[in-house]
């Protein structure tokens, strides 16, 4: 009889945790954004990162709606996200964007001519983020105030749309703009 409670003990200490674990789980949210300065949210999934809260709360990430402003340069200096993301401990955060960034179409207003919407998807189906990314275009909202004169001159879009390597910027208006 002594065994069978010694079994049950060893039983409930080995089990009892991972229970109480998973009934406080349900009350997590798996699935959080975390807002970037620059660029939009990103999401991430505790289920996918694990659930020993104490890796990165606090002294990672704050426990609060919208309590972090994560940035790349602090991420790449080994903070939020880089702390574990960098290359060694997990996949280094200088590599694909689409990793963690969803990165949508963007959607350009122009009351004169017409509002753009840059095909995202159809883009990095083709490019890397790199190829655009910083040089033709600031991965920042609001950043990127491109004329038509700028493009013609090979700059942002022209830069590819010249009618060698894509079609031109200046010879189909409605290819890019709704009209």
């Amino acid at each position: 009889m002594s065994k069978r409670w010694l079994l049950m003990v060893i039983l409930l200490m080995v089990a009892l945790p991972s229970v109480l674990h998973a009934i406080m789980i349900g009350k997590i949210v798996d699935e959080v954004y975390l807002q970037t300065e620059t660029v939009g949210k990103v999401l991430f999934s505790h289920s996918v990162h694990g659930t020993e809260c104490k890796m990165c709360h606090p002294q990672l990430f704050i426990k609060k709606s919208n309590g972090n402003q994560v940035s790349m340069k602090a991420i790449e200096e080994g903070k939020f996200c880089g702390a574990c993301h960098n290359g060694e401990k997990a996949f280094s955060v200088s590599g694909n964007c689409l990793t963690c960034h969803d990165v949508g179409d963007i959607l350009f207003k122009d009351k004169d001519a017409g509002d753009v919407t840059f095909p995202h998807s159809s883009h990095i189906e083709m490019f890397s983020c790199d190829e655009c990314h910083p040089d033709l275009f600031k991965a920042e909202r609001g950043a990127n105030k491109a004329t038509m004169e700028d493009m013609e001159n090979g700059e942002f879009c022209g830069a590819c749309h010249d009618g060698d390597t894509a079609f031109n910027v200046a010879e189909d208006c409605d290819s890019c703009h709704d009209m």
